[in-house]
């Protein structure tokens, strides 16, 4: 191995408060197994600043693995960074690696059907998200009539944030990330039971796990395989049981082009932006 200076594994998509010890272990047996595969001694491990964001987070030469998203994987980090896989969840809508969003409304809301949310005001946790808006696209494209579809759409920051404003009332739908969705219904059933699933979009690959384009291929080989022994390994059945992962599956970009082609069909119908 190359001596130099790594960062140590990062978990970044799913770090609920309520997981967090889960999340912190499962990050240290993963860069223990990496650090092992690759002989990196503990004083070439540099800790990260506690304000990194995702982005540098993501394109740092030094990092050994964190999770992203798929929509951020097809786009702003194309070229950026190595893709690994992605890992198998225990959830609702998931098969293998691949996830999907639930369209969540009011639990007592009127709204039956997608038709129904023609004029409504929307959600969405971010642009760059696959699960919260281009997921939500793609379902909403085909009765969109190249027009736009609710009366009001926001920002939320999170789906977390969305989930609760949709709770709450201060609008009445959001796509969320099929994982959230299954977090929250065993880490916070208050909130999870003021909502309930009208709908589901279509599949697409898990969050994927990248490494830094600065390693080489055998390099990232050793990678993807200490990735595969941890989340396989009875010594971390508790934590990933928690955190809902239940295995890991090697992919290709060749696999996310499935993002791309939702956004070129929303695009087709003239409904680029969602709206």
């Amino acid at each position: 191995m190359t001596h130099g200076k790594f960062r140590p594994v990062r978990l970044p998509m799913y770090d609920w408060p309520e997981v967090a010890d889960e999340t912190r272990d499962l990050e240290a047996a993963l860069t223990d197994e990496i650090c092992s595969a690759l002989a990196i001694a503990p004083s070439d491990l540099e800790p990260w600043d506690p304000e990194v964001g995702l982005y540098d987070l993501w394109t740092d030469p030094a990092l050994l693995l964190a999770q992203t998203c798929g929509y951020p994987l097809t786009h702003k980090l194309a070229g950026k960074v190595h893709l690994l896989g992605a890992p198998n969840y225990l959830a609702t809508g998931c098969t293998g690696a691949k996830y999907c969003s639930q369209i969540v409304v009011a639990k007592n809301g009127p709204f039956q059907s997608l038709a129904d949310l023609k004029g409504t005001r929307a959600v969405f946790n971010g642009p760059d998200s696959q699960s919260g808006m281009n997921a939500f696209r793609d379902t909403i494209a085909p009765t969109s009539d190249g027009c736009p579809f609710f009366a009001s759409i926001a920002e939320s920051g999170g789906h977390l944030a969305s989930m609760d404003a949709v709770a709450n009332g201060r609008t009445d739908v959001a796509a969320i990330d099929a994982v959230c969705w299954a977090l929250a219904e065993q880490e916070k059933p208050g909130l999870a039971n003021q909502l309930r699933v009208l709908a589901q979009t279509a599949q697409a690959p898990s969050l994927p796990f990248v490494t830094s384009t600065h390693l080489g291929t055998e390099t990232h080989a050793e990678i993807c395989a200490a990735v595969s022994r941890v989340l396989s390994n009875p010594q971390t059945e508790k934590s990933r049981k928690r955190l809902r992962i239940c295995g890991f599956s090697k992919l290709s970009l060749a696999d996310y082009q499935i993002i791309l082609d939702m956004e070129a069909d929303a695009r087709a119908r003239n409904y680029s932006v969602l709206a």
